[in-house]
């Protein structure tokens, strides 16, 4: 039996290329690249949302099986009218009552347009809870 002796890894398929180290101007021109796109992403959002209108639940109250009382804070541009869309669910999570409500123009002493808004709505059966599922500001002003 003879003998053979195996080549090595390097004969076989030739010396591997050395990775050349990366400078370090590369590395602070990644970094700055990556602040100055995090900060273009909080502008936009920013930007973005000015103007929606927000909505805060404070309360509601059963009064009976089939109509809801649900009080809530809108916060809006004083001159726009915004339209809040509300939601009753039963105790199992499913939708027993939906009312979009519109509200106009409005400011209060110190010129800002947060108001609190009560509304009574009917139900299809017993809600469990009641919130506000979205608000927005008409396309057609």
């Amino acid at each position: 039996m003879s003998t053979m002796t195996a080549p090595t890894l390097s004969h076989r398929y030739g010396q591997p290329t050395q990775r050349r180290k990366l400078p370090a101007s590369f590395w602070y021109v990644l970094a700055a690249l990556g602040v100055a796109l995090g900060v273009a992403f909080v502008l936009w959002v920013q930007v973005s949302s000015q103007g929606n209108p927000t909505a805060r639940d404070i309360g509601f109250t059963l009064t009976s099986d089939n109509e809801v009382d649900v009080t809530f804070e809108v916060s809006k541009n004083p001159e726009d009218t915004a339209v809040c869309a509300l939601k009753a669910l039963n105790p199992s999570g499913a939708p027993v009552g939906w009312k979009e409500v519109a509200i106009g123009p409005y400011a209060d002493e110190n010129g800002n347009g947060i108001s609190v808004q009560t509304v009574a709505f009917r139900t299809l059966g017993a809600a469990h809870t009641v919130t506000i599922d979205t608000c927005w500001i008409p396309e057609n002003k």
